[in-house]
């Protein structure tokens, strides 16, 4: 409930913003995750007893609905909510038993962005757009998981139900005269700080008194880098203040 009424707030108060170009457009987004590879994110290697471990991040995606507010020709607010899905993978190596154990999982969350936008006109319908601002990240739930017999279980617990960001970025748009607004670009998205701590424990026979269990700690950033796809639905201002002069 109170993340529902956080959530009516947000999008409500920038909507009553009055702008000089009385034009509000909804679109939708969908934006692959690049896994962290592609932004140079070292893969930390856990190792305690001859036992490795290691949670490194998967292609994820952030699906949603997007709101714009523009103020003239140049400038323009944007917010919304969306559903991101974070995909990761636990990998669980033991070469003197020759274990190994590999399972993906994902953590589900929303995003609340307000990001401030800058255009820059580069043909009569193809613009160039950049922008930057930050929201909150808000996690529902902790995950957990488990090995078929039980070896290996996993807790990741969220550090915060709610988490600020920073974001940054840059894209290219086609806007049609009726047909709408159709966009591509790439998105740079930070918590500020860590979202969750993975909390592993192996035990190879847990009937044995002799082997000890084995315990490792991770923490996970949220930091993610994608691909954006944007749809707008066509807006025509005039018609708009046609309405408003009719009401």
């Amino acid at each position: 409930m109170k993340i529902l009424i956080l959530i009516v707030f947000f999008i409500s108060a920038i909507l009553s913003l009055n702008a000089q170009e009385a034009l509000t457009t909804f679109g939708i987004t969908y934006k692959p995750m690049l896994s962290g590879g592609f932004i140079n994110e070292s893969e930390n290697v856990e190792s305690e007893g001859g036992v490795k471990y290691l949670v490194p991040k998967q292609f994820g995606y952030n699906l949603g609905m997007v709101v714009r507010k523009g103020f003239n020709k140049t400038f323009s607010l944007e917010t919304g909510i969306t559903y991101t899905q974070r995909n990761f993978s636990l990998q669980v190596n033991d070469e003197s038993r020759d274990f190994d154990f590999k399972q993906d999982f994902g953590v589900v969350g929303y995003e609340l962005p307000i990001l401030g936008l800058v255009y820059i006109q580069l043909d009569q319908r193809i613009f160039m757009d950049a922008s930057f601002g930050g929201g909150l990240d808000i996690f529902p739930s902790d995950v957990a998981l488990f090995s078929p017999e039980n070896q290996v279980v996993m807790e990741g617990r969220r550090n915060s139900w709610v988490m600020a960001f920073l974001s940054a970025n840059i894209g290219w748009e086609y806007r049609t005269p009726k047909s709408g607004i159709f966009y591509i670009g790439g998105t740079f998205h930070r918590p500020f700080g860590p979202i969750y701590s993975y909390l592993m424990e192996y035990d190879y026979d847990a009937q044995d008194p002799l082997v000890q269990p084995v315990r490792l700690l991770q923490i996970v950033n949220g930091n993610y880098l994608t691909l954006d796809f944007r749809y707008f639905f066509h807006e025509d201002p005039e018609k708009r203040l046609k309405r408003k002069k009719k009401n």
